[in-house]
Protein backbone atom coordinates (compact mmCIF):
# COMPACT_ATOMS: atom_id res chain seq x y z
CA UNK A 1 0.00 0.00 0.00
CA UNK A 2 0.86 3.63 -0.48
CA UNK A 3 0.44 6.50 1.00
CA UNK A 4 -0.46 9.94 -1.05
CA UNK A 5 -0.51 13.62 0.07
CA UNK A 6 -1.56 15.92 -2.10
CA UNK A 7 -2.29 19.78 -2.00
CA UNK A 8 -3.32 23.04 -4.57
CA UNK A 9 0.39 24.58 -4.72
CA UNK A 10 3.68 23.17 -3.10
CA UNK A 11 5.70 26.07 -2.79
CA UNK A 12 9.49 26.56 -0.45
CA UNK A 13 9.02 28.35 2.29
CA UNK A 14 4.86 27.29 2.28
CA UNK A 15 4.07 25.92 5.65
CA UNK A 16 1.64 24.09 4.49
CA UNK A 17 4.28 22.64 2.16
CA UNK A 18 7.05 21.94 4.78
CA UNK A 19 3.94 19.97 7.10
CA UNK A 20 3.72 17.46 4.47
CA UNK A 21 7.41 17.03 3.87
CA UNK A 22 7.51 16.78 7.66
CA UNK A 23 4.78 14.19 7.63
CA UNK A 24 6.48 12.45 4.20
CA UNK A 25 9.84 12.43 6.22
CA UNK A 26 8.18 10.17 8.78
CA UNK A 27 5.99 8.02 6.92
CA UNK A 28 9.53 7.07 4.36
CA UNK A 29 11.18 6.20 7.81
CA UNK A 30 8.35 3.95 9.02
CA UNK A 31 8.70 2.30 5.72
CA UNK A 32 5.80 3.62 3.69
CA UNK A 33 5.69 4.17 0.27
CA UNK A 34 4.85 8.06 -0.14
CA UNK A 35 4.10 10.68 -3.14
CA UNK A 36 3.21 14.02 -2.78
CA UNK A 37 1.08 15.56 -5.62
CA UNK A 38 -0.02 19.28 -5.96
CA UNK A 39 -1.26 21.41 -9.03
CA UNK A 40 1.99 24.03 -9.19
CA UNK A 41 4.89 22.99 -8.05
CA UNK A 42 7.70 25.76 -7.78
CA UNK A 43 10.47 24.65 -9.37
CA UNK A 44 12.74 24.20 -6.59
CA UNK A 45 10.20 21.55 -5.37
CA UNK A 46 10.11 19.70 -8.93
CA UNK A 47 12.03 16.97 -7.22
CA UNK A 48 9.87 16.40 -4.27
CA UNK A 49 6.41 16.51 -5.69
CA UNK A 50 4.41 15.44 -9.01
CA UNK A 51 1.42 17.12 -10.88
CA UNK A 52 -2.21 16.30 -8.93
CA UNK A 53 -2.67 14.57 -12.20
CA UNK A 54 -0.13 11.59 -11.62
CA UNK A 55 -2.45 10.30 -8.82
CA UNK A 56 -5.57 9.06 -11.53
CA UNK A 57 -3.72 5.80 -11.74
CA UNK A 58 -4.25 5.26 -7.77
CA UNK A 59 -8.10 6.45 -7.50
CA UNK A 60 -9.15 2.77 -7.19
CA UNK A 61 -6.33 1.55 -4.97
CA UNK A 62 -8.80 0.30 -1.95
CA UNK A 63 -5.65 -0.61 -0.21
CA UNK A 64 -4.06 2.94 -0.38
CA UNK A 65 -4.81 5.87 1.99
CA UNK A 66 -4.55 9.40 0.11
CA UNK A 67 -4.57 12.59 2.54
CA UNK A 68 -5.75 15.68 1.09
CA UNK A 69 -4.55 18.80 2.58
CA UNK A 70 -7.26 21.44 2.10
CA UNK A 71 -6.67 25.31 2.66
CA UNK A 72 -7.78 26.98 -0.60
CA UNK A 73 -10.02 25.66 -3.26
CA UNK A 74 -8.88 23.67 -6.32
CA UNK A 75 -10.57 21.58 -9.01
CA UNK A 76 -8.18 18.22 -7.44
CA UNK A 77 -10.85 17.90 -4.73
CA UNK A 78 -12.25 15.86 -7.28
CA UNK A 79 -9.73 13.31 -6.84
CA UNK A 80 -10.34 13.07 -3.04
CA UNK A 81 -14.13 12.78 -3.71
CA UNK A 82 -12.91 9.85 -6.34
CA UNK A 83 -10.61 7.85 -4.72
CA UNK A 84 -11.90 4.64 -3.45
CA UNK A 85 -9.30 4.17 -1.11
CA UNK A 86 -8.67 5.67 2.82
CA UNK A 87 -8.95 8.92 3.00
CA UNK A 88 -7.81 11.78 5.51
CA UNK A 89 -8.67 15.33 4.92
CA UNK A 90 -6.47 18.02 7.13
CA UNK A 91 -8.31 21.30 7.11
CA UNK A 92 -5.64 24.35 7.02
CA UNK A 93 -8.64 26.52 7.01
CA UNK A 94 -9.93 28.81 4.33
CA UNK A 95 -9.96 32.68 4.99
CA UNK A 96 -14.03 34.15 4.71
CA UNK A 97 -14.32 35.58 1.14
CA UNK A 98 -15.62 38.84 2.57
CA UNK A 99 -11.85 39.88 3.28
CA UNK A 100 -11.34 39.57 -0.44
CA UNK A 101 -14.43 41.31 -1.42
CA UNK A 102 -13.49 44.84 -3.10
CA UNK A 103 -9.47 44.04 -3.52
CA UNK A 104 -9.11 40.59 -5.47
CA UNK A 105 -12.12 38.87 -7.47
CA UNK A 106 -10.52 35.89 -8.27
CA UNK A 107 -9.08 35.22 -4.71
CA UNK A 108 -12.88 35.70 -3.17
CA UNK A 109 -14.55 33.38 -5.80
CA UNK A 110 -11.46 30.45 -4.71
CA UNK A 111 -12.21 31.47 -0.60
CA UNK A 112 -15.89 31.30 -1.62
CA UNK A 113 -16.51 28.55 -3.28
CA UNK A 114 -13.37 26.40 -0.80
CA UNK A 115 -16.07 27.05 1.85
CA UNK A 116 -18.94 26.03 0.11
CA UNK A 117 -17.26 22.51 -1.31
CA UNK A 118 -15.99 21.79 2.25
CA UNK A 119 -19.46 20.53 3.13
CA UNK A 120 -19.30 18.07 0.21
CA UNK A 121 -15.81 16.02 1.41
CA UNK A 122 -17.66 15.17 4.76
CA UNK A 123 -17.74 11.26 3.43
CA UNK A 124 -14.32 10.52 4.62
CA UNK A 125 -12.49 8.26 6.92
CA UNK A 126 -10.72 11.04 9.07
CA UNK A 127 -11.29 15.06 9.17
CA UNK A 128 -8.90 16.89 11.00
CA UNK A 129 -7.98 20.29 11.95
CA UNK A 130 -4.38 21.97 12.34
CA UNK A 131 -6.02 23.44 15.39
CA UNK A 132 -9.34 23.36 17.12
CA UNK A 133 -9.83 26.08 15.66
CA UNK A 134 -10.30 24.63 12.34
CA UNK A 135 -11.57 21.35 13.88
CA UNK A 136 -15.11 23.18 14.79
CA UNK A 137 -14.98 25.13 11.29
CA UNK A 138 -14.89 21.31 10.37
CA UNK A 139 -18.02 20.40 12.44
CA UNK A 140 -19.67 23.36 11.62
CA UNK A 141 -19.94 22.11 7.80
CA UNK A 142 -21.05 18.19 8.69
CA UNK A 143 -18.04 16.26 9.86
CA UNK A 144 -18.59 13.71 12.07
CA UNK A 145 -17.06 14.91 15.62
CA UNK A 146 -16.35 10.78 15.86
CA UNK A 147 -14.27 10.64 13.32
CA UNK A 148 -12.55 13.86 13.74
CA UNK A 149 -9.13 15.77 15.55
CA UNK A 150 -6.30 17.95 15.50
CA UNK A 151 -2.75 17.43 13.87
CA UNK A 152 -0.97 20.58 14.50
CA UNK A 153 1.40 21.65 12.52
CA UNK A 154 4.88 20.23 12.27
CA UNK A 155 7.66 22.99 13.41
CA UNK A 156 10.16 23.62 10.88
CA UNK A 157 12.09 25.99 12.88
CA UNK A 158 14.86 23.65 13.46
CA UNK A 159 15.86 23.94 9.53
CA UNK A 160 16.62 27.86 10.77
CA UNK A 161 19.63 26.32 12.97
CA UNK A 162 21.51 25.53 10.26
CA UNK A 163 21.56 28.86 7.88
CA UNK A 164 23.84 31.57 8.09
CA UNK A 165 22.55 35.33 8.68
CA UNK A 166 22.69 38.08 6.02
CA UNK A 167 25.63 39.82 7.89
CA UNK A 168 25.22 42.62 5.39
CA UNK A 169 21.45 42.90 5.94
CA UNK A 170 21.28 42.55 9.53
CA UNK A 171 24.03 45.26 10.09
CA UNK A 172 21.69 47.61 7.80
CA UNK A 173 18.97 46.48 10.06
CA UNK A 174 20.87 47.09 13.09
CA UNK A 175 22.35 50.09 12.65
CA UNK A 176 21.76 53.41 14.83
CA UNK A 177 20.08 51.29 17.41
CA UNK A 178 16.81 51.09 15.90
CA UNK A 179 13.80 49.17 17.10
CA UNK A 180 12.52 47.27 14.49
CA UNK A 181 9.08 46.04 14.70
CA UNK A 182 8.13 42.63 12.31
CA UNK A 183 5.48 41.29 10.90
CA UNK A 184 5.46 38.23 8.56
CA UNK A 185 2.55 36.74 6.06
CA UNK A 186 1.22 37.08 2.80
CA UNK A 187 0.27 40.76 2.75
CA UNK A 188 -3.32 40.43 2.58
CA UNK A 189 -6.80 41.83 4.01
CA UNK A 190 -7.78 39.20 6.67
CA UNK A 191 -4.19 40.39 8.33
CA UNK A 192 -5.31 43.67 8.66
CA UNK A 193 -2.32 45.39 8.12
CA UNK A 194 -3.34 49.01 7.58
CA UNK A 195 -3.99 48.27 11.54
CA UNK A 196 -0.38 47.31 11.92
CA UNK A 197 0.66 50.40 10.42
CA UNK A 198 -1.45 52.83 12.09
CA UNK A 199 -0.38 51.22 15.45
CA UNK A 200 3.35 51.82 14.37
CA UNK A 201 2.29 55.42 13.47
CA UNK A 202 1.73 56.18 17.14
CA UNK A 203 4.53 54.00 18.10
CA UNK A 204 6.85 55.98 15.85
CA UNK A 205 5.32 59.02 16.49
CA UNK A 206 4.54 59.51 20.16
CA UNK A 207 7.08 57.29 21.55
CA UNK A 208 10.17 56.49 19.48
CA UNK A 209 11.38 57.99 16.33
CA UNK A 210 14.15 55.92 15.73
CA UNK A 211 12.17 52.71 15.17
CA UNK A 212 11.04 50.79 11.75
CA UNK A 213 8.13 48.75 10.79
CA UNK A 214 9.52 45.29 8.81
CA UNK A 215 6.74 43.45 6.98
CA UNK A 216 7.83 40.36 5.50
CA UNK A 217 5.90 38.22 2.95
CA UNK A 218 4.83 37.85 -0.68
CA UNK A 219 2.76 41.23 -2.08
CA UNK A 220 -0.15 39.14 -4.50
CA UNK A 221 -3.32 41.65 -4.67
CA UNK A 222 -2.34 45.23 -6.43
CA UNK A 223 -5.84 46.69 -5.22
CA UNK A 224 -4.52 45.87 -1.23
CA UNK A 225 -0.59 46.64 -2.07
CA UNK A 226 -1.89 49.97 -3.73
CA UNK A 227 -3.72 50.84 -0.18
CA UNK A 228 -1.30 50.18 1.99
CA UNK A 229 1.35 52.09 -0.22
CA UNK A 230 -1.03 55.54 0.04
CA UNK A 231 -1.37 54.47 3.65
CA UNK A 232 2.23 54.84 4.60
CA UNK A 233 2.59 57.84 2.31
CA UNK A 234 -0.76 59.46 3.67
CA UNK A 235 1.20 59.14 7.04
CA UNK A 236 4.60 60.20 6.20
CA UNK A 237 6.11 56.97 6.88
CA UNK A 238 7.92 55.86 3.60
CA UNK A 239 11.59 55.92 5.39
CA UNK A 240 10.19 53.98 8.08
CA UNK A 241 8.01 51.27 6.31
CA UNK A 242 9.62 48.47 4.67
CA UNK A 243 7.39 45.74 2.43
CA UNK A 244 10.48 43.22 1.79
CA UNK A 245 8.04 40.63 -0.36
CA UNK A 246 8.83 37.34 -0.52
CA UNK A 247 12.37 36.39 1.04
CA UNK A 248 14.66 33.47 1.62
CA UNK A 249 14.51 31.26 4.17
CA UNK A 250 18.09 33.06 5.64
CA UNK A 251 16.77 36.47 5.05
CA UNK A 252 13.82 35.80 7.12
CA UNK A 253 16.03 34.47 9.88
CA UNK A 254 17.91 37.26 9.67
CA UNK A 255 14.99 39.70 9.90
CA UNK A 256 13.72 37.64 12.87
CA UNK A 257 17.16 37.89 14.34
CA UNK A 258 17.25 41.98 14.12
CA UNK A 259 13.43 42.04 15.31
CA UNK A 260 12.23 43.79 18.82
CA UNK A 261 8.47 42.65 19.15
CA UNK A 262 6.57 41.04 16.65
CA UNK A 263 3.20 42.21 16.13
CA UNK A 264 -0.22 40.75 14.59
CA UNK A 265 -3.12 42.16 13.91
CA UNK A 266 -4.68 39.99 12.22
CA UNK A 267 -8.51 39.53 11.97
CA UNK A 268 -8.62 35.47 10.88
CA UNK A 269 -5.94 32.86 11.46
CA UNK A 270 -6.68 28.78 11.38
CA UNK A 271 -3.35 28.27 12.84
CA UNK A 272 -0.65 31.32 12.26
CA UNK A 273 2.89 29.48 12.26
CA UNK A 274 4.76 32.83 12.29
CA UNK A 275 3.86 33.29 16.08
CA UNK A 276 5.62 29.98 16.48
CA UNK A 277 8.36 31.16 14.39
CA UNK A 278 8.45 34.12 16.72
CA UNK A 279 8.51 32.15 19.80
CA UNK A 280 11.45 30.29 18.61
CA UNK A 281 13.67 33.45 18.02
CA UNK A 282 13.02 35.34 21.34
CA UNK A 283 10.73 38.06 20.04
CA UNK A 284 7.56 39.58 22.50
CA UNK A 285 4.77 38.69 20.73
CA UNK A 286 1.88 41.03 20.67
CA UNK A 287 -1.44 40.51 18.77
CA UNK A 288 -5.05 40.68 18.24
CA UNK A 289 -7.34 38.11 20.09
CA UNK A 290 -8.77 36.79 16.59
CA UNK A 291 -9.45 33.89 15.14
CA UNK A 292 -7.07 30.55 16.22
CA UNK A 293 -4.49 33.09 17.25
CA UNK A 294 -5.40 32.62 21.06
CA UNK A 295 -5.24 28.76 21.01
CA UNK A 296 -1.47 29.23 19.49
CA UNK A 297 -0.46 31.51 21.81
CA UNK A 298 -2.09 29.94 24.67
CA UNK A 299 -1.47 31.45 27.94
CA UNK A 300 1.95 33.19 26.35
CA UNK A 301 2.44 36.47 24.31
CA UNK A 302 0.15 39.49 25.02
CA UNK A 303 -3.30 40.09 23.32
CA UNK A 304 -5.38 42.69 22.54
CA UNK A 305 -9.10 42.78 21.98
CA UNK A 306 -10.61 46.36 20.97
CA UNK A 307 -7.78 48.00 18.87
CA UNK A 308 -7.04 51.34 20.53
CA UNK A 309 -3.84 52.35 18.82
CA UNK A 310 -2.47 54.07 21.22
CA UNK A 311 -3.26 52.04 24.25
CA UNK A 312 -1.25 49.00 21.67
CA UNK A 313 1.58 51.59 20.98
CA UNK A 314 1.87 51.84 24.64
CA UNK A 315 1.75 48.30 25.26
CA UNK A 316 4.20 47.59 22.26
CA UNK A 317 6.37 49.92 24.58
CA UNK A 318 6.25 47.94 27.26
CA UNK A 319 7.33 44.87 25.76
CA UNK A 320 10.19 46.67 23.97
CA UNK A 321 11.59 48.46 26.59
CA UNK A 322 11.02 46.99 30.33
CA UNK A 323 13.15 43.79 30.41
CA UNK A 324 11.69 42.50 33.73
CA UNK A 325 8.38 41.90 31.26
CA UNK A 326 9.71 41.88 28.17
CA UNK A 327 11.62 38.43 30.29
CA UNK A 328 8.67 37.35 31.61
CA UNK A 329 6.69 36.97 28.31
CA UNK A 330 9.28 35.60 26.24
CA UNK A 331 9.70 32.94 29.35
CA UNK A 332 5.81 31.90 29.00
CA UNK A 333 6.29 31.59 24.77
CA UNK A 334 9.07 29.30 25.40
CA UNK A 335 7.14 27.17 27.28
CA UNK A 336 4.26 27.32 25.27
CA UNK A 337 6.70 26.72 22.47
CA UNK A 338 7.33 23.35 23.67
CA UNK A 339 3.65 21.58 22.97
CA UNK A 340 4.28 22.21 19.69
CA UNK A 341 7.52 20.44 19.76
CA UNK A 342 8.02 17.90 16.78
CA UNK A 343 7.98 14.77 18.59
CA UNK A 344 4.80 15.43 20.38
CA UNK A 345 3.28 15.86 17.04
CA UNK A 346 4.83 12.97 15.84
CA UNK A 347 2.72 10.78 17.84
CA UNK A 348 -0.25 12.16 17.44
CA UNK A 349 0.17 11.07 13.63
CA UNK A 350 1.10 7.98 14.34
CA UNK A 351 -1.70 7.80 16.17
CA UNK A 352 -3.58 9.00 13.53
CA UNK A 353 -2.51 5.90 11.44
CA UNK A 354 -3.22 4.01 14.33
CA UNK A 355 -6.88 4.64 14.14
CA UNK A 356 -6.71 3.77 10.22
CA UNK A 357 -5.54 0.61 11.19
CA UNK A 358 -2.04 1.13 9.50
CA UNK A 359 0.12 1.61 12.70
CA UNK A 360 0.04 -0.55 15.94
CA UNK A 361 -1.07 2.48 18.68
CA UNK A 362 2.30 0.93 20.59
CA UNK A 363 4.40 1.11 17.33
CA UNK A 364 8.03 2.31 17.85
Amino acid sequence: MRIHQMHSGFIPGDAISNHILEIDTRLRAWGFETAIYARYIAPEMADRARPDHEYLPYLHATEDLLIYHYGIYSPAVRYFQATKGRRVLIYHNITPARYFRGWDREQELLCAVGRRTLGSLTDCDLALGDSEFNRQELLAAGFDADRSGVLPIFLTQARFESLPLNRPLLDRLRAGNKVNILTVGRIAPNKALEDVIRIFAVYHRAINPNSRLLLVGSRYLPRYNAALDALVADLGLEEAVTFTGLVSDTDLKTYYRAADLYLHASRHEGFCVPLLEGMYFGLPILARNAGAVPETLGRAGVLFNRLGYEQVAEMAHLLISDPDLRAQVVARQRERLQDFAPARVENRLRGVLAELGLLAQDWK
